[in-house]
């Protein structure tokens, strides 16, 4: 174990350790070490909230609709934070945890839904400080495509990485815009596939297992870990580095609560709200290509 991560099975506070732009190439070295020894992680973002709403219910939309919404609040904001914890085995707790903060985002010119940043300004989000010390967006994006997290090979499901989120359509959003340099794809197919090249086929959604349980949960990634038991280790609530963390250990406590005997192999890929049968729609292009 290389020295300065804490013993994952010790009774040791989870280490939160904060990116910024004076220490982002050495902190990367500790994500691709954390990569080589700690292949489960949980992954969460920060962002301006939503300022493009739709005309109806989000329970009555479609998923191409809500695609739509995402696609929409993506392509006009900018990410405030990334968190991942890591975990060296599928039962293990966080061994570490990193808050990539972001510089891009600026309250004084950029869009954004007003009560989402007073929210995340009084739950510890300082924006002048991600403003003055923050990463740029294109240098994460550069080190995170070379740190093996991403791109496993040809988007198959042999990824060395499993990925574990809680309503993540907006963190992928986010994400991919910011690997690919441009904005989202048009289609929900063509955003599906690309999650599927970036982060392969090993991906979970907390709030989409949640859903199919057989007793109501609470739809809140703080709620559903208050129902489930699950205590933050460390930092503090809409806190990207904190929060990720705070996800796997729902996605643990749920997988063993409600999934025991069935496993949750067929949650794999399947985003809340985006529910959509990717390698069905992609069979049927193979198909209509071979006999066009």
């Amino acid at each position: 174990m290389k020295a300065g991560f804490a013993n994952p099975a010790a009774e040791s506070k989870l280490e939160i350790r904060q990116v910024w732009a004076h220490n982002l190439e050495a902190e990367f070295e500790w994500i691709q070490h954390a990569q080589e020894h700690y292949p489960y992680v949980s992954m969460d973002t920060e962002f301006p909230g939503v300022i493009h709403k739709p005309s109806k219910h989000h329970t009555e939309l479609t998923p191409s609709e809500s695609y739509e919404g995402i696609k929409a609040n993506v392509d006009a904001l900018h990410l405030i934070q990334v968190g991942l914890a890591f975990a060296a085995t599928a039962d293990s707790p966080p061994a570490v945890a990193f808050e990539i903060n972001l510089r891009e985002f600026d309250p004084r010119v950029h869009p954004h839904n007003p009560t989402s940043i007073a929210f995340l300004a009084d739950s510890g989000i300082d924006f002048a400080r991600n403003r003055a010390d923050g990463v740029d967006a294109r240098d994460f994006a550069s080190l995170l495509m070379g740190s093996g997290l991403v791109c496993p090979g040809d988007g198959d499901d042999d990824s060395d990485v499993t990925w574990v989120t809680f309503h993540p359509a907006y963190d992928f959003g986010y994400l991919v815009r910011l690997l690919t340099g441009r904005h989202l794809p048009d289609t929900l197919p063509e955003f599906l596939r690309l999650v599927r090249v970036f982060f392969g086929g090993e991906v979970y959604d907390v709030k989409h297992m949640a859903s199919r349980c057989p007793c109501w949960l609470p739809g809140s990634l703080d709620g559903l870990a208050d129902e489930l038991g699950v205590k933050r280790e460390a930092g503090r609530s809409h806190q990207a580095g904190s929060d990720s963390a705070v996800t796997w250990g729902a996605f643990r406590r749920i997988r063993d609560k409600y999934f025991v005997n069935e496993g949750v192999r067929g949650f794999a890929g399947v985003l809340h709200g985006l529910e959509f049968d990717l390698d069905l729609y992609l069979a049927a292009a193979d198909a209509d290509d071979e006999n066009s």
